[in-house]
């Protein structure tokens, strides 16, 4: 384990000190970090606005900043960690300097678990230097450090599972343009296209006259464990656990909100996303490895 730490930690730092010298880093964390800023701040004016109006301080409201935090966080995840991972094995191809990276004692597996992790560093960062915002809700209660802690591990998992995903079609693409677009496509197809596959998969059911009501009242139906692979749903889950409903978010439709709301009542249901995620995103490492192995191309 500490040899294969070793071997990592020169790709990672090697990356790290390349893009922590430009100015992206400092661009994308501060915007981040002003735009979360500016979204608090403004709940919160509300929040004071109604009070005043009101007589009385409504505690969901910061709950609902919790809630929008939340989900700002996974939507950057889900569009930055792809623009981030997509270009590093690809771009080492694209510069000629893949080749002379496997010609030295590293591994192939080391090199990409050393870019993957460079890469969703800066992830990392934007989500810890996001966590005095969510404190403002933790100073006023109704939410637990636990809370805090189940959300960081989600979006973690969800981070490593896109990353690992993006790493593998860079990998297995020449052009980073290519990588790209097929990260996007991938994250796509598991947010919505899961989703929209239960939906048309009960009205098929509900055509041909089978039973659809058992299938939506069956969680361990094989159809609607598809929303395990889904980081989205994951959140849904573990938001739903922390406080209470989400029909804010339900905008599926009728039909939507039954098959989701109805499965992510089990207080494991991210649990079980996220190890699923962990398990996948290790696949997704073994094969990128393996496709940038030369006895791979032999």
């Amino acid at each position: 384990m500490i040899q294969w730490i070793h071997n990592v930690l020169p790709v990672y730092e090697k990356e790290s000190m390349t893009s922590s010298r430009t100015v992206r880093l400092t661009v994308i964390v501060m915007s981040f970090n002003v735009i979360l800023a500016l979204v608090s701040l403004l709940q919160l004016q509300m929040m004071v606005r109604d009070s005043s109006y009101y007589g009385e301080m409504a505690y969901s409201s910061l709950l609902h900043m919790y809630m929008l935090v939340a989900v700002f966080e996974a939507v950057i995840v889900l569009f930055v960690v792809p623009a981030l991972t997509a270009g590093s094995i690809s771009g080492e191809r694209e510069r000629q300097t893949l080749d002379l990276l496997l010609c030295t004692r590293l591994r192939p597996v080391d090199i990409v678990v050393g870019k993957l992790l460079s890469c969703i560093g800066t992830v990392f960062v934007m989500m810890v230097t996001s966590l005095p915002v969510l404190a403002l809700v933790y100073i006023y209660g109704g939410i637990s450090v636990s809370d805090l802690v189940g959300l960081f591990v989600c979006l973690s998992v969800t981070t490593l599972f896109i990353g690992s995903i993006s790493i593998f079609f860079s990998a297995q693409m020449r052009r980073t343009t290519m990588a790209t677009v097929l990260s996007y496509l991938a994250v796509i197809f598991l947010v919505a296209g899961t989703v929209l596959m239960l939906i048309m998969i009960y009205h098929v059911k509900v055509l041909v006259g089978t039973d659809a009501v058992l299938m939506q009242n069956d969680m361990m139906h094989p159809w609607n464990l598809l929303l395990l692979l889904n980081p989205a749903v994951a959140l849904y889950s573990l938001l739903v656990q922390q406080i209470g409903s989400m029909e804010s978010l339900s905008i599926l439709g009728e039909y939507g909100r039954y098959l989701i709301t109805e499965h992510l009542t089990a207080s494991w249901w991210w649990m079980a996303s996220c190890l699923v995620q962990v398990v996948l995103s290790i696949l997704f490492i073994g094969m990128a490895a393996w496709a940038v192995s030369p006895l791979h191309k032999k």
